[in-house]
């Protein structure tokens, strides 16, 4: 029995352990496919405009970096003359070229005749967002190319890349007619940077649920100023401000994070401290004026010993009736010695 019932308990304990790692490797498994889908988006190049025609202008967009609180895109642009733009002996432009943007500071790319196209920075602005709805927040952009070669307008076709790991960019609508191409496109928190924020938010309100746990404990019993859950609960308190600013885009202070966790958890956890410390003070000071009339008082006259059980009497001596002669009976019942008044005495 006792063989049978250690290999059963060492056979549950391989179940649990293949258990375990099998959810363990499933978690990790689901995590890599979602990154190896989000990676796979943030690489898609999307094409749009006039690709068809040989005389065209090919624009490479290149999203390095999404700037909520600065309400701006940054991007880089490559142009890429096809057919008669080009000069089929040096491979550089045969005629002077103009892009009309339509960015920020409404910039204007121009090349000239002759000359190497070098890339270019782009800033466009964002639009239909707040920054502190973080990190549920989304914007639109506009984005719209006019490419012309002397007063010729050129064909022209746009492909859009996103290299900014923290937004998921995707393209909307276009519109082109002639040598002119406009779109739109949103952008929204990628699934990381969504997931970490959420994570975080949870695990602030379990550390300052652990902190109201702890206080409880030590307020409750009455258990005075415990060192160790004061020390705890004030690591808790300075460290959340780290933990929140490690958040992924900087998101400003009272954004959707702050009032749904942070405030919060620094409101339970900071309530918690004070709480334990006053009631931690009350309570030690009740002891040590208790401990001090305990030392104050008179000390308690000895107790008086109990008397001693009371002993059995004997009957003193001389009282026993003498034994009878030898070879006389004496009075008796049965065969106790008997007293001459008819009594037994006591052997």
């Amino acid at each position: 029995m006792t063989t049978n019932g250690t290999a059963k308990r060492g056979l549950a304990g391989w179940v649990r352990a293949i258990v375990a790692v099998a959810i363990v490797g499933l978690l990790t498994g689901v995590s890599l496919w979602v990154y190896t889908i989000e990676r796979s988006n943030g690489q898609t190049q999307i094409l749009m405009g006039d690709s068809n025609s040989p005389d065209r202008l090919d624009i490479a967009v290149f999203v390095q970096k999404v700037d909520a609180s600065a309400q701006e895109l940054s991007a880089q642009v490559e142009v890429h003359p096809q057919g008669k733009l080009l000069d089929e002996q040096t491979g550089w432009l045969k005629h002077d070229l103009t892009i009309y943007t339509n960015a920020i500071k409404g910039d204007t790319l121009s090349f000239k005749q002759g000359k190497n196209i070098s890339v270019s920075d782009l800033k466009m602005a964002l639009h239909e967002g707040v920054v502190t709805d973080y990190p549920f927040d989304s914007y639109s952009m506009d984005f719209g190319f006019v490419a012309m070669v002397g007063t010729e307008v050129v064909p022209v076709s746009v492909t859009f890349v996103n290299a900014d790991s923290f937004f998921k960019i995707k393209p909307g609508g276009q519109k082109h007619d002639g040598g002119s191409l406009e779109f739109s496109a949103s952008a929204s928190r990628s699934t990381g940077t969504m997931a970490f924020a959420i994570f975080i938010m949870v695990f602030m309100w379990g550390l300052s649920l652990a902190a109201v746990i702890a206080a409880w404990f030590a307020t409750g019993g009455k258990r005075g100023l415990l060192w160790p859950s004061l020390s705890f609960m004030g690591a808790l308190l300075f460290a959340l401000v780290p933990l929140r600013n490690a958040l992924p885009g900087a998101p400003p202070i009272g954004s959707v994070v702050d009032f749904s966790a942070f405030f919060m958890a620094e409101a339970l956890i900071s309530i918690s401290l004070i709480t334990t410390v006053v009631f931690g003070f009350h309570t030690e000071r009740k002891n040590e004026k208790k401990k001090q009339q305990e030392e104050e008082r008179p000390p308690s006259p000895p107790v008086a010993a109990p008397p001693p059980p009371p002993m059995a009497m004997t009957a003193p001596m001389g009282q026993y009736p003498p034994n009878p002669p030898m070879g006389q009976p004496g009075q008796h019942s049965g065969n106790r010695p008997m007293w001459t008044d008819g009594q037994s005495y006591p052997r």
